[in-house]
């Protein structure tokens, strides 16, 4: 295990590795590691946990730069007493990386303020496998990034080629960041947030492209009966009690207002809210049954990372799961096929609108008790699933273990050309080897 401090560190452990030959791959997370991206058998672990600065908090500019270490319960609090907040994922493991998150294109809950898949990444300092260090965007000038006068939020660049997508989703086989920059936001003054139940998802996703076209909620998360229950429910109990008081689907959406007449802005919001849940024969509602004290709890909760001793998704020991962006016209029919899934233990669909509702991320989780005979009943289940899910139009932008062959199979002159680049920027192949399609 390799503890770098710093980027000359970092740049002297590839460099020696690419003299002996050893592969590396990166950790920046704490466990549990649900996706694989960061365990290599046949690799070195370089873990970040050391370096861990919140480097710059920036309220004007509305943005933090912070290394791979920090994880969402560090920044969270600091961000907010700076007056802004993260645009986070849905209850987030508290000991996730905030950097590793923005890499792997982790669906934020606000779809309102993201402009692209790769928000809230503005720019990144990486060093390839070469042992070259590099900066994407503005931080790209000359000298070292306290000496630059650029602001560093500008992702585009060097020249006309957009680095950062170089290193977006790549599960560390091309390079390995040492401190990113993420956007913020202004902390709202007022909030208020709403349900909306329905008998199918399909009412839903219709209602949020409709809800987010016209920039209604900042919030905004659609879950199965059973990912609500277990996110929100302390014990077994108030799960039982929230699986029996719940619609099949649920979406939780917040209005919020800012400085400048926050009461009129809600009011405003919540109004068209109603209207169009009302021509889409639902109801927004601001209290749900089965728990006291349910909306004030949810609400706590979107905002922060999950802090619980055990991470929701593992509550019942082992979890393995299929994630896919889809256009708004074929969420309905992927949701469909999820629906029917066969495999042994629970699962849940999650589904959130990404870059003002232009597409969906679709998340199924499989919940089992761990075993090994079950987690490879569950992987099988889950394999069968995604040539259906492809065939009905799924997009897997990321392919974590056997997905990536169904993924890159799919485009081989794309995935040729992958290759190229990374003889190029890892000419030793020592970054994560066998990942993706290399």
């Amino acid at each position: 295990m390799l503890y770098p401090e710093n980027t000359r560190q970092l740049e002297a452990i590839i460099q020696k590795a690419r003299e002996t030959k050893t592969p590396l791959v990166a950790v920046s997370s704490r466990g549990p590691h649900l996706h694989g991206a960061s365990e290599n058998p046949n690799a070195e672990t370089v873990d970040f946990s050391r370096m861990n600065r919140i480097i710059k908090i920036d309220r004007r500019s509305r943005y933090v730069r912070v290394e791979p270490g920090v994880t969402f319960d560090m920044l969270i609090p600091e961000v907010r007493a700076a007056g802004m907040r993260l645009n986070i994922p849905f209850l987030p493991r508290a000991g996730k990386s905030v950097v590793a998150s923005a890499l792997e294109r982790e669906a934020v809950l606000i779809p309102k303020y993201q402009y692209d898949y790769t928000d809230p990444l503005l720019t990144v300092e990486a060093v390839f496998g070469t042992g070259d260090a590099f900066r994407t965007g503005s931080a790209a000038g000359p000298g070292t990034p306290e000496e630059t006068r650029a602001d560093m939020v500008v992702p585009w660049g060097p020249g006309c080629i957009d680095y950062l997508r170089f290193f977006s989703g790549a599960q560390g086989t091309m390079g390995f960041v040492t401190w990113a920059t993420l956007k913020t936001e202004v902390l709202p003054a007022l909030t208020k947030l709403y349900f909306v139940q329905a008998e199918s998802a399909e009412k839903l996703t219709r209602l949020a492209s409709i809800l987010l076209k016209r920039r209604i909620p900042d919030e905004c998360v659609i879950l199965s009966r059973a990912d609500f229950a277990g996110a929100f429910a302390m014990s077994a109990e108030e799960e039982e009690k929230l699986l029996k008081a719940l619609a099949p689907w649920t979406m939780i959406c917040r209005v919020s207002g800012f400085d400048r007449y926050p009461e009129e802005r809600v009011s405003i919001y919540e109004g068209y809210l109603k209207d169009e849940c009302a021509q889409a024969g639902l109801e927004a509602v601001t209290e749900l049954g089965g728990l006291p004290g349910l909306a004030e709890k949810v609400e706590s909760m979107i905002a922060d990372c999950d802090r619980r001793e055990t991470y929701w998704k593992m509550r019942r020991g082992g979890v393995r799961q299929i994630d896919m962006l889809a256009p708004p016209s074929r969420a309905p029919r992927l949701i469909e096929i999820l629906e029917n899934l066969r495999c042994p233990g629970d699962f849940g669909i999650t589904v959130q609108p990404q870059v003002q509702g232009m597409a969906f991320r679709i998340e199924c989780s499989v919940y089992f008790s761990g075993a090994p005979e079950e987690a490879g009943q569950v992987d099988k289940a889950l394999e069968d699933a995604a040539r259906e899910l492809y065939e009905a139009g799924a997009y897997f932008d990321r392919p974590y273990g056997s997905l990536s062959k169904l993924a890159y199979a799919a485009d081989p002159v794309s995935t040729e050309a992958m290759r190229k680049l990374k003889k190029i920027f890892d000419p030793d192949n020592i970054l994560n080897p066998g990942k993706l399609c290399f």
